[in-house]
């Protein structure tokens, strides 16, 4: 049995096994005490890699959302310090940490090897911190977890995407190693990392560089894979290196994401209590000034910060008093919540302005969008067949029409015929209107709502 021992104890991390274990323990406490997301399962994280000292709290929360017990660790790192080409895993069966070993996958490894995806390059390893900062908190949650270190050269995000769909199932879990934008100054580095962070939750990942970020191969691989297309993102913190150095002439920024699946429920009680407190301010700010509020995302929790599209639906006792949504992800949540909120109550054409004599009895629902999917079918009949009644949404669109409807619309049209008739006909064409130029996307929600 060949073993690796890890060149950055002491440097990125202690290298005293009970001053590590404190060291972890409290970057986890962190995570514990911030807000964690509902009872899903991430499927990745984005995770940190910098010295603990600056970037252990962002790392922590990104573990910290893991709560089941992954088999098998997947960790993604760029390469600081060696130029290759490829997709590189180490020759070694066992990664020596302070805390313990941590058993390597050789299967998996040669799993790749064969299918061409990665090679064995013992060099891409032997100065790679960004691998050797996610262990010790591998080590500490699931000790028995076999780990794949893929370390990226100069590879395209294709392949990195292939290795990580070779590898995913229901057992494993990919670690994202990744700081943000280097050496800007604060001002800036928060400008460029809103960006990457909202890159990072639509999913575009052509967009994404190393100045965004220096783990953005890895990133990309995911954001473009089959595991990873099947996701949404939450963010769990950001932050830069100031808050540790006190110096905001030149900074590193850091932050933290997990994946879940894109049926999933991610927001807990305290996050949805919040969005719906929003709305109702939103909703009251406007009786009471005239105006919407004001920059409501300022001072919302993080995971509220992620870039995600809303519904907000109104109604008064059975009876429906206005509904305004986002169809595509482009602003914070919580502010996407209060416009429409806003919308909902003073902008449907449906209805006239909610009045103060409403206020009190009228009662809020939320539908955060999952990420629309386009839906692949040859005919009409087909089409029908893919729709699943009370969990998907559905954007039926042409050249020139479009309609949309959420989930709760199956309640009134339970079966898939009446239900695209009656979307046809809200989107301005005839209840059997069908052409080859008809496309369709489908979603999923996470719906809440005032008791």
């Amino acid at each position: 049995m060949t073993v690796r021992s890890c060149r950055f104890a002491g440097i990125f991390f202690p290298a005293e096994g009970r001053q590590l274990a404190a060291t972890v323990e409290d970057c986890l406490r962190a995570a514990e005490q911030a807000d964690r997301a509902g009872a899903a399962d991430p499927c990745a994280i984005i995770s940190a890699h910098a010295g603990y000292q600056y970037s252990g709290l962002f790392a922590g929360l990104s573990f910290g959302s893991v709560i089941w017990r992954p088999a098998r660790v997947v960790v993604i790192s760029p390469s600081h310090r060696h130029w290759f080409r490829g997709l590189a895993y180490p020759s070694q069966d066992v990664f020596s940490t302070p805390l313990g070993p941590l058993e390597i996958d050789r299967a998996a490894c040669a799993e790749l090897g064969h299918a061409g995806l990665a090679h064995e390059e013992d060099a891409a390893h032997d100065n790679e911190h960004g691998i050797e900062t996610q262990l010790p908190f591998i080590r500490t949650l699931w000790p028995e977890a076999k780990i794949v270190p893929l370390v990226c050269g100069d590879v395209p995000p294709e392949q990195v995407a292939a290795a990580i769909d070779a590898l995913a199932g229901p057992n494993t879990l990919t670690v994202l190693s990744s700081d943000l934008s280097h050496f800007l100054r604060q001002d800036e580095a928060r400008q460029k990392d809103a960006e990457t962070a909202r890159l990072i939750e639509t999913s575009e990942a052509a967009a994404l560089t190393s100045y965004h970020a220096c783990g953005a191969r890895g990133i990309q691989g995911w954001l473009i894979s089959r595991a990873g297309q099947a996701t949404k993102a939450l963010r769990l913190g950001m932050g830069d290196s100031a808050a540790v150095s006190g110096d905001r002439s030149q900074v590193v920024g850091y932050g933290g994401w997990a994946f879940y699946p894109s049926d999933a429920a991610i927001l807990n009680r305290k996050s949805r209590e919040e969005l719906l407190g929003l709305a109702r301010y939103a909703i009251t700010e406007r009786l009471a000034t005239g105006r919407g509020a004001s920059s409501p995302q300022e001072h919302a929790s993080q995971p509220l910060q992620t870039v995600a599209a809303s519904f907000v639906t109104l109604t008064l006792g059975r009876d429906l008093r206005g509904c305004i949504g986002s169809l595509a992800a482009r602003r914070p949540l919580a502010l996407d919540v209060a416009e429409n909120a806003t919308g909902a109550g003073f902008r449907d054409p449906r209805f006239r302005a909610v009045t103060a004599a409403e206020l009190r009895a009228l009662r809020i629902k939320i539908a955060v969008l999952g990420k629309p999917i386009e839906m692949a079918f040859e005919d009409e009949e087909d089409a029908l067949s893919r729709l699943v009644p009370g969990l998907d949404g559905v954007i039926l669109s042409t050249a020139t029409q479009r309609g949309v409807f959420l989930p709760a619309v199956w309640e009134h049209f339970p079966q898939p015929r009446p239900f695209l008739e009656a979307l046809k006909l809200k989107a301005g064409l005839a209840g059997n209107y069908w052409s080859e130029n008809v496309a369709l996307h489908s979603f999923r929600v996470e719906s809440f709502e005032e008791p």
